[in-house]
């Protein structure tokens, strides 16, 4: 159950990323009932995965190995839903000045990301030469805004660690 917990959980994040990124690319402010609602279904989601993980922590015959992988890839998606919250904070002061095109491909990109891992948990043959270059997007964002850099290579570093950490994980549970 864990990796279908794990998928859950991403897709939730990539929703709330989806509200947040859509706020940044429109120059729009952003429904604070809605951000509330999907940052709930992400703890929600979350603390299910966190139940996961310990029912298999306890099973007698927990593989050492599985549980370390998970429990980085728990790690990292931390890091990288922070992230998104941080990018959030920033939109409190009210709208932002509207993201320039690479934000708009990095964005996309970051999604996509999120989709295709946890269609990969969910069992999807999904390789990892197929999830989109997140690196040379963020290298193509040139901005003012030190907060959006900051965070976006933030979401960077976690997303491609958890993509390493994710192939691993399905590979130790494939027979």
């Amino acid at each position: 159950q864990a990796p279908q917990a794990m998928a859950s959980m991403l897709d939730a994040y990539r929703l709330y990323f989806q509200a947040v990124a859509r706020a940044c690319i429109d120059g729009r402010a952003v429904d604070p009932h809605e951000l509330d609602r999907l940052r709930v279904m992400g703890r929600l989601a979350r603390s299910n995965l966190e139940t996961s993980v310990d029912r298999l922590s306890a099973e007698p015959y927990a593989d050492a190995a599985q549980l370390r992988v998970v429990n980085a890839a728990l790690a990292s998606s931390h890091r990288f839903i922070h992230a998104a919250m941080a990018l959030e904070a920033g939109l409190t002061a009210g709208p932002p000045a509207p993201a320039g095109d690479a934000f708009q491909t990095f964005s996309h990109d970051l999604e996509l990301t999120v989709y295709l891992l946890a269609a990969r948990l969910r069992g999807s043959p999904v390789a990892p030469d197929s999830l989109p270059n997140l690196r040379e997007d963020y290298n193509r964002l040139s901005s003012s805004d030190t907060a959006l850099l900051i965070e976006t290579d933030r979401m960077t570093n976690s997303l491609n660690t958890l993509a390493e950490q994710i192939f691993r994980w399905v590979n130790i549970t494939t027979p």
